[in-house]
């Protein structure tokens, strides 16, 4: 059996579309749909309900809002299958997305399995995200533990991942984390995986939406997930006891929150006002994520500007960065005006 574990909050406007894609790729295999309704203050229990009343192969949990990560562990507190994958409410599969499953992972007796996904922008194009063809025993993985910034695709997202009973028993996501909490996850189940699979194929399609993080609107709260993030990454890791390791896998902590989660931060002060945004800036460079990672980052990012602006934000130096963001934002309204 496969257990499929949906969280689901608020999400009338796009489970319907969901479960009928599962329904679509069910086809004769044994499945196991779990949808925990994480709260929800619009439609989505009804529509959960007219789903389960005639569907023995659904289970839907009603339950207080907790979040992402204490939906799926409902789910994973009651899941049966021999392997489990999680799809999020707006998202779909294609329609030999299980066929894929049992050839992949199930028939080859997979632990963790990674595939890749199509990617839905706001304005309908679609980003298809493949994955290099790649086998990794346990030495391996040891090795890519240090590098996760390198194979992101790898750790990022619970959706792209098929992963056995065996690996997962006893684990959880991590509750206090309210962004990235896959990352965490997926970094504990490699510490304990003995053989890794990754695949190119891409049967699962998520959808951009306006509260996505790459979305250009303000994310409340975005420093202190991103904290978050870090702390329990930090004590997720089997740290290395060799000091080359662990000055390779404290570089890949700084390029990490300095080359992807910054530029999110940075952004992110676009959406308030001007007069704050020099105190927020500040706020962010004193967080104990960037006194930390700063020291340890020594990467030459490709583009000239974002390397500037890296330095001069380590630097302190924040008035030429307010006027490089600037600069930024006004370029990107440009072409966004010219495109249109």
């Amino acid at each position: 059996m496969i257990s499929v574990i949906i969280p689901a909050f608020n999400a009338a406007a796009t489970i319907d579309r969901c479960i009928d894609s599962i329904e679509t790729a069910k086809k004769n295999h044994e499945i196991e749909l779990i949808i925990i309704d994480d709260g929800s203050k619009d439609e989505t229990a009804r529509l959960l309900h007219s789903w389960e009343s005639d569907r023995a192969w659904i289970t839907v949990i009603y339950q207080k809002n907790g979040g992402v990560a204490d939906a799926r562990n409902t789910g994973l507190d009651i899941a049966s299958g021999n392997y489990i994958t999680f799809i999020d409410a707006d998202d779909t599969i294609d329609d030999w997305y299980f066929d894929f499953v049992v050839e992949k992972a199930i028939t080859s007796n997979v632990e963790m399995l990674v595939f890749g996904h199509k990617r839905v922008m706001l304005d309908g194009s679609i980003i298809e995200r493949e994955n290099d063809l790649a086998e990794y025993s346990r030495q391996e993985i040891n090795k890519i533990q240090l590098k996760g910034t390198e194979h992101r695709n790898i750790y990022w997202y619970a959706c792209t991942k098929v992963y056995s009973r065996n690996l997962i028993e006893g684990l959880r996501f991590n509750c206090d984390v309210k962004f990235g909490e896959d990352s965490i996850f997926n970094v504990e189940c490699l510490s304990k995986a003995s053989h890794l699979s990754v695949v190119p194929d891409c049967p699962y399609n998520y959808y951009e939406s306006m509260t996505s993080l790459t979305s250009s609107h303000y994310k409340p709260d975005l420093l202190e997930s991103i904290e978050a993030h870090y702390s329990a990454r930090v004590k997720a890791y089997d740290w290395p006891t060799s000091s080359i390791e662990k000055q390779v896998l404290l570089s890949d902590f700084a390029r990490s929150y300095v080359e992807h989660m910054l530029p999110y931060l940075l952004n992110n002060l676009v959406h308030i006002d001007m007069k704050k945004r020099r105190a927020e800036l500040i706020k962010i460079r004193q967080s104990f994520v960037y006194q930390n990672c700063l020291p340890h980052y020594y990467q030459r990012h490709p583009a000239r500007g974002i390397r500037i602006l890296i330095s001069c934000f380590s630097q302190r130096w924040y008035v030429m960065t307010l006027m490089l963001l600037q600069i930024s934002w006004y370029k990107e309204k440009v072409n966004d005006y010219a495109q249109d």
